[in-house]
């Protein structure tokens, strides 16, 4: 079964005028920014296998915004690449169009925060540097063990919580709600949501990706990631967003923390069985690069 039925399918689940509002947050409303339409092109581009390294330079290259933040991720901790990287081409050569992609998405999700009805203040703030530090942390993970996964492994936890940020835009009084529960009360933002709006933000994300013609299985990973049935070793991608989202709440990166937290018996863990090493050496460098170079993503 494909996820778009499955997102559909928990949409059908919820009352008529519950379902219909969700579908109006995401599918309707000119106030959710669209996959602009640069980030758009270059997604299809570098998922087609017959694209040269030049046609996706000559269409990044128009958005002189999105060049400038791709070089500067592209020379990040996160890469570790071997040498300075100077020019877009360099980039995309060096890094591979799946980096790219993840790049861009990384730029259009950026939006999110820059729309004139968006109140960006400390609640953003926090929001957008747990999408940063899951994302990176996610990748860090994957790339240990599964290097082909990497990239949709930052995706994940870089859009995991996009739903949040549509709420915020689009229901900013309901949303202030949420956080003072979650803030105040230290309450689940997913069981709030439900509680207060009859919906939670892993539906609306996973209907923005479908929007945005993300990937199925990203879109899967997203609707599920507060579902503790869903992780199994069928679900790689979703066991890995798992383990990078627990590691920003027991760092502190957001809205919780939790520096208690198991996450090495966790339940997603002891399918994947990472060590103990392998998760300090994630934390050390996601450490590092939120304390130095966060701005490059901001």
């Amino acid at each position: 079964m494909s996820t778009a039925v499955e997102v559909e399918g928990s949409v059908a689940l919820l009352a008529p005028e519950t379902a219909e509002r969700l579908q109006s947050i995401v599918m309707t409303t000119r106030d959710l920014p669209a996959m602009p339409q640069v980030a758009a092109k270059v997604l299809e581009l570098a998922s087609d296998p017959g694209t040269s390294a030049s046609q996706l330079q000559q269409v990044i290259s128009d958005d002189q915004a999105m060049t400038g933040r791709i070089l500067k991720i592209a020379n990040s901790a996160m890469y570790s690449c071997s040498r300075r990287i100077r020019t877009l081409s360099e980039a995309i050569v060096m890094l591979g169009f799946n980096s790219i992609r993840s790049l861009v998405v990384t730029s259009a999700a950026r939006n999110l925060y820059n729309t004139r009805k968006s109140r960006t203040g400390l609640k953003e703030r926090l929001l957008w540097e747990h999408s940063i530090g899951c994302a990176i942390a996610c990748r860090l993970l994957a790339a240990e063990r599964v290097p082909g996964l990497a990239e949709e492994a930052f995706l994940a936890g870089l859009m995991h919580d996009i739903g949040k940020l549509v709420l915020n835009l689009r229901v900013p009084e309901k949303f202030d709600e949420v956080v003072q529960v979650v803030y105040n009360e230290g309450r689940p933002f997913h069981v709030t949501e439900v509680e207060l709006l009859g919906f939670d933000h892993t539906q609306v994300g996973a209907l923005l990706v479908n929007k945005w013609r993300l990937s199925p299985l990203l879109e899967e990973a997203i609707l599920n990631h507060h579902n503790p049935e869903a992780l199994t070793a069928a679900n790689p991608l979703l066991l890995y967003l798992d383990l990078g989202n627990k590691m920003c709440r027991k760092m502190g990166i957001g809205f919780i923390d939790e520096p208690e937290l198991d996450i090495l018996d966790c339940p997603a863990n002891r399918i994947l069985g990472l060590d103990r090493a392998a998760f300090e050496q994630a934390a050390a460098t996601l450490q590092v690069t939120l304390e130095s170079e966060m701005e490059i993503y901001i």
